[in-house]
């Protein structure tokens, strides 16, 4: 396992099976979206989600939608300011043979299944998998709380499942 994985799995933040199925979501190149809020943990994940994908892929910081236009397997839409962060996921999502790793937070909120449901009207079936990884303070201690798979099917309706691990 992926030793920054492991240095939040000792930390208490996630358990063992959240580390493996983070690190083998990455290497299918899944996309993942971290949400909460920044006490909760989602920049340390975010910076470690990013180091695993760096590890193993081509990746680009995205700063503006002019970044998109460069060919990569990952990009990495962090904590961004003075931007439109929906259109931004939205536009990442038509990207082909690509992903995405990014923030979804207070400062950047969305809807990823009103951006996947606009994105099918527009553009048809992606058939990008999306990871949601929710952070959460429990006891105030911060802490993965939730992971859902979100997939569209041929006919544009959204599964999305819970791992449960």
């Amino acid at each position: 396992m992926n030793s920054f994985l492991k240095k939040l799995i000792d930390q208490k933040f996630m358990t063992e099976s959240h580390g493996n199925y983070i690190e083998e979501a990455i290497m299918r190149k899944d996309c993942i979206i971290i949400s909460g809020h920044k006490g909760w943990g989602i920049l340390p994940l975010m910076a470690t989600a990013s180091a695993v994908a760096k590890s193993n892929f081509k990746i680009k910081q995205v700063k503006s939608f002019e970044d998109l236009n460069e060919e990569s397997d990952y990009y990495l839409i962090a904590d961004l300011s003075g931007i439109d962060y929906a259109k931004l996921i939205s536009d990442a999502i038509l990207v082909p043979n690509s992903s995405f790793i990014c923030l979804k937070d207070p400062d950047h909120p969305y809807s990823i299944l009103k951006i996947l449901g606009d994105s099918y009207k527009n553009n048809g079936v992606t058939p990008k998998v999306i990871q949601v990884i929710e952070c959460a303070k429990v006891n105030d201690e911060k802490q993965l709380s939730k992971i859902t798979q979100i997939t569209m099917n041929a006919d544009g309706k959204l599964t999305k499942v819970d791992f449960k691990g």
